[in-house]
C-alpha cells in the first residue's frame, strides 16, 4: 500500500496558490478576448511537445495531466488506492475470459494431467479425469507403483469446437511402444477437461495362478482376473502370484501400453510333476506299441531287452486355459531311430489345486 500523510501547512498553501494561478490565468485569457478587435475569441494556446514543459501565463512552468495530481496528496493516494484495488479485482476475471477454453488452457490441461501420469502421481492424474463405473477398482489404479514408468510422447492437439484428441506413444522399456497410440480425449464445457485419459483397462490373462499384488497394492478379492478389466496406467509392474499346485512361478511383470496388458513370465512344473508328466509320455507311447488305441502313433513293440526313453533336451512348457503342458520327445533306446512328440497336459480344475494328467500325440 502507498505511505501517506497528512498535507502539511506549506502543502496548502501552495495548493491555494496554484488555485490563485488558475483563476488569473482564465482573467488573462478573458481579458485578451475582450481587447482582440475582431471581436473573435482568441485561438488556444498550443499544447506543449511531449518532451518541453508545459507554460502557463502569469505563473511558473507546472505539468499538466495526470502528474498534476501530485499537487494534493490526499486526491493522489484515493486515486491510487482505487486503480490498485482495480487491477487486483480485474485482472484475475480477465485472465478467466482468456484463459477459459484457449489453447494456451489446453495445453496446461493437457500437460499437467500427461506430467502426472510420467513421474508416476496417479492420484493427481486420476483426480483429473471423471471417475466412473470403469473406474471401480481406482484403488490399484491410483497406489499400483510401476517399476519401470512409462516414456509418453504426445503429439500436438487435433482441435475441434468442442473436442480435441491427443494421440500419445507409449513406451515402457523392455516392452516395446503401444501401436496404435492412445488416444486422449479432451472436451470444452466452458474450460478444457480431460475426458479419455491414458489409463488402460484389460483383463489380467494370468492362467494358472492368482495375481495377489500388483506394483505392491492388493488386488481385490472379488476381481475376476480372467474377465473383470483392471484399469492400470502405462508402465511395467511387479506381480506377487499365488501359482496352481505343484507349479512353480519365476519373477513375473505386467506389461501396460496401449493394447492391454502383456504378462511377462511363466509357470513351470516343480521337479516332481515334471517327473510325474515325462513317465506319463514314456508310458503312453509303450501302451500304444501294444495296442493301437485311437489317436495313438503307430509304435512297433519293444523287442526284449528294449526300452523307451526321453530325450529331455526338446521338453519345453507352455500353457493355455487350464492346462499346462509338458511337450515330450520319447525314442526307442539302442534301436532304431523312432521319435514321438507327445505333448502331456496337466489339465487343473478350477480351485487350481487338483489336475488330471492326459498325454497326446502332439497336434492331435
Amino acid at each position: 500500500m502507498p505511505d501517506f500523510a497528512m498535507p502539511s501547512d506549506d502543502d496548502v498553501a501552495r495548493e491555494r496558490a496554484s488555485i490563485e494561478d488558475d483563476a488569473r490565468e482564465a482573467a488573462d485569457r478573458e481579458r485578451m478576448r475582450a481587447e482582440d478587435g475582431r471581436g473573435r475569441p482568441t485561438p488556444p494556446a498550443a499544447e506543449p511537445a511531449a518532451d518541453e514543459p508545459a507554460t502557463r501565463v502569469g505563473g511558473p512552468a507546472r505539468p499538466r495531466g495526470i502528474l498534476a495530481l501530485a499537487r494534493n496528496p490526499v486526491a493522489a493516494f484515493v486515486a491510487g488506492g482505487v486503480l490498485v484495488a482495480a487491477a487486483f479485482a480485474i485482472a484475475p476475471a480477465i485472465d478467466r475470459q482468456v484463459e477459459a477454453g484457449s489453447r494456451a488452457e489446453l495445453d496446461r490441461v493437457v500437460a499437467e494431467y500427461v506430467d502426472a501420469v510420467r513421474i508416476g502421481d496417479f492420484a493427481t492424474a486420476t483426480r483429473l479425469v471423471p471417475i466412473d463405473e470403469a473406474y471401480a477398482d481406482a484403488a490399484v489404479l491410483d497406489a499400483a507403483a510401476p517399476s519401470t514408468p512409462a516414456g509418453i510422447a504426445c503429439d500436438e492437439p487435433d482441435v475441434g469446437d468442442a473436442r480435441a484428441t491427443v494421440s500419445c506413444e507409449i513406451e515402457v522399456q523392455g516392452i516395446g511402444s503401444s501401436a496404435p497410440p492412445i488416444r486422449m480425449q479432451v472436451v470444452r464445457d466452458g474450460s478444457w477437461r480431460i475426458e479419455t485419459g491414458l489409463a488402460v483397462a484389460s483383463p489380467l490373462f494370468v492362467q494358472l495362478a492368482r495375481v495377489d499384488a500388483i506394483g505392491g497394492v492388493d488386488v481385490p478379492d472379488d476381481l475376476d482376473a480372467a474377465d473383470d478389466p483392471l484399469w492400470l496406467y502405462p508402465g511395467s509392474y511387479e506381480l506377487d502370484l499365488t501359482p496352481a499346485s505343484r507349479l512353480e512361478s519365476s519373477p513375473s511383470q505386467l506389461g501396460v501400453i496401449g493394447e492391454g496388458f502383456l504378462w511377462l513370465g511363466g509357470l513351470q512344473p516343480s521337479s516332481d510333476l515334471r517327473g510325474e508328466l515325462t513317465a506319463a509320455a514314456v508310458d503312453y507311447v509303450a501302451a500304444c506299441g501294444e495296442t493301437a488305441a485311437e489317436g495313438c502313433p503307430e509304435v512297433t513293440p519293444l523287442a526284449p531287452g528294449e526300452v523307451f526313453e526321453v530325450v529331455e533336451s526338446s521338453a519345453t512348457t507352455y500353457q493355455f486355459g487350464l492346462e499346462l503342458v509338458l511337450a515330450v520327445t520319447v525314442r526307442r533306446a539302442g534301436g532304431a531311430p523312432d521319435r514321438w512328440p507327445i505333448d502331456v497336459a496337466a489339465s487343473y480344475d478350477e480351485d487350481l489345486q487338483s489336475f488330471e494328467v492326459v498325454p497326446r500325440l502332439s497336434g492331435s
